[in-house]
């Protein structure tokens, strides 16, 4: 009767266990804009950008100037379907103001705005990972100042759903 009632005892606590709800999909995630830089003369070599402060437009999104970078990872509204960017190349801070102000009133630099439209897809991943978003129908375009530093742009893939490789370049 031991016995038996062992047996009960593991197949009804063996058959109820389920497995832990962790999400370990590294594409489980919505992903990022993934930005190339690349030189205009020589089209097929990465040149970093100069002390690049990336702010967003309608967002608190500040993405830092710590050196220079030939890439950029930003995130995309995800309840919109356009999202718009100041992309300062050259930035500091003068005088005036102190090296964590980066109000327009103490800061210097060449800012362009880039404005990229999609179609958002909500997309369910699993019960652990939840929902995750894929943008497709990417376009990216830039506002024309007179004083551009991003002279030109492309789309190396309009559909972001990894951070495996760029899905814009832009040459300056």
């Amino acid at each position: 009767m031991k016995k038996l009632f062992l047996v009960f005892a593991i197949l009804l606590f063996g058959l109820g266990c389920e497995k832990d709800d962790i999400c370990t999909d590294t594409n489980a995630t919505t992903a990022k804009l993934i930005i190339r830089f690349y030189d205009i003369a020589t089209p097929e070599t990465p040149k970093a950008v100069n002390k690049l402060l990336v702010q967003g437009v309608d967002n608190n999104y500040t993405y830092g100037t710590e050196s220079t970078r030939d890439s950029i990872a930003i995130p995309l509204r995800i309840l919109e379907n356009n999202t718009s960017y100041k992309l300062i190349k050259d930035f500091e801070v003068n005088d005036n103001g102190t090296p964590d102000d980066t109000s327009d009133d103490f800061a210097t630099g060449n800012e362009d705005v880039v404005i990229i439209n999609y179609t958002n897809n909500q997309v369910y991943v699993s019960k652990a990972c939840g929902f995750k978003n894929i943008f497709t129908n990417t376009n990216f375009g830039f506002t024309n100042d007179g004083d551009n530093w991003i002279l030109n742009t492309t789309i190396e893939n309009s559909t972001i759903e990894n951070q495996n490789n760029a899905h814009v370049h832009i040459f300056h």
